[in-house]
């Protein structure tokens, strides 16, 4: 180990409630996000396969519902990326306060975050 990390108690870290809390917001937000992604693809890829005859309609002169479901599961996606970047940001903040402070201190300042 370099002389300028420090050991970490990896089973205090674990146990500690804002640890726990942090596990948990980062666990349910991806559980939302992986169901939106899922169902975004599923409705993509279902209509192409079962309801080629919907795809291929043109609401308007050079547009099909095929593009306009293929746009929107990329506007899905990059929203996705976007609500992740925004969360994780907040989850490295929330890790660099579960590492520096004391047990108390900390609980306090991630109740306060929430």
């Amino acid at each position: 180990m370099p002389p300028t990390e420090t050991a970490v108690d990896w089973s205090r870290l674990w146990s500690d409630p804002a640890m726990l809390r942090l596990r948990g917001d980062r666990r349910s937000f991806f559980t939302i996000a992986w169901s939106v992604f899922a169902v975004a693809f599923c409705v993509l890829v279902g209509f192409a396969a079962f309801a080629p005859e919907i795809i291929a309609k043109r609401p308007v002169s050079g547009l099909s519902i095929g593009l306009i479901l293929s746009l929107a599961y990329v506007a899905t996606v990059m929203g996705l990326g976007a609500w992740y970047v925004r969360r994780a940001r907040h989850w490295d903040t929330l890790a660099a306060a579960v590492l520096s402070t004391p047990t108390a201190a900390r609980e306090r300042e991630v109740t306060e975050n929430v």
